[in-house]
Parts: C-alpha cells; sequence; structure tokens
C-alpha cells in the first residue's frame, strides 16, 4: 500500500498556521480540531511542524515564557518528509524509528497532506487482513473444502 492511498481516503484540509502564531493561539487552534501537531507554512510552504511534544519540552524549562513565544520559536524544523508514492511500511518504520507521530507528504516541494501514525497503523492492519482472507481464500480452493 502506497502513501497516496491513505491520504486519498483523508480529508484533504491540511491544518496549519503561520509562524508569528502564538503558542497560545496554537493550542486553542489545536484543542478546537483535536489535532497533537500542526503543520507550520510560511508563504505556502512548509516550515515546520508544532507538537505538543515541543509544547511539552519548552514548558518544563520556561513555563514563564511559553506565552509570549510564536510557534517560530518552539516548532521542529528538522522534519522527516515521505513522499506520495513511498510504501506505507517504510512509513511506519520510520516513524515508529524515529519517534514521529506525524510525517508530512511532499510532492516535489508541495505539501500535500500529513500522515498520522494511527493512519498508518490503520492501513497496516486493513492490508494485513486482506493478505490473510486471501490466503484462507487460496488455501481452501487448494484443499478442495469450498
Amino acid at each position: 500500500m502506497l502513501v497516496k492511498d491513505i491520504l486519498e481516503k483523508k480529508d484533504r484540509k491540511i491544518l496549519s498556521v503561520e509562524p508569528n502564531t502564538t503558542v497560545w493561539e496554537a493550542i486553542r487552534f489545536m484543542t478546537k480540531y483535536d489535532i497533537g501537531s500542526v503543520i507550520v507554512l510560511k508563504e505556502g510552504k512548509l516550515a515546520g511542524i508544532f507538537t505538543e511534544r515541543d509544547l511539552l519540552h519548552f514548558a518544563s524549562t520556561d513555563r514563564e515564557a511559553v506565552f509570549e513565544k510564536t510557534v517560530a520559536d518552539l516548532m521542529s524544523t528538522t522534519l522527516t518528509t515521505m513522499q506520495p508514492t513511498d510504501q506505507v511500511d517504510e512509513v511506519l518504520s520510520i516513524m515508529l524509528k524515529k519517534r514521529i507521530r506525524h510525517m508530512p507528504i511532499l510532492d516535489g516541494n508541495r505539501l500535500v497532506g500529513i500522515i498520522s501514525i494511527g493512519d498508518a497503523v490503520k492501513a497496516k492492519i486493513a492490508k494485513t487482513e486482506e493478505e490473510n482472507k486471501n490466503l484462507k481464500n487460496y488455501i481452501y480452493s487448494e484443499s478442495g473444502f469450498i
């Protein structure tokens, strides 16, 4: 299964904020949409990702300054990205290895979606169930039990 197969089933709307968005505004935005991260776009281009983890790490060191900061001050900018033509198994492996919960998907330089670890696991389970069903059908048809 390819990443584009997951993206085709998801809402195509990419929730994002600008780098100058305050941390407080980003928290309210993330709470409103019940999301654990938000893409940060600068002039329409991927600039970073602001996650719950980014907030927690900063707040644990300087809780008083959290609400004075912008997402640009706290966001992760060294991002691992994948392409729509990549295999979901590869994406899942990278996400697990790097402990990434949200993976931006780029087609060239254009952001086309974001895959959560939940999306990848769900796709992997669906693929495994389909393979299991096909193997059972094959075994039963070959053994004459059908």
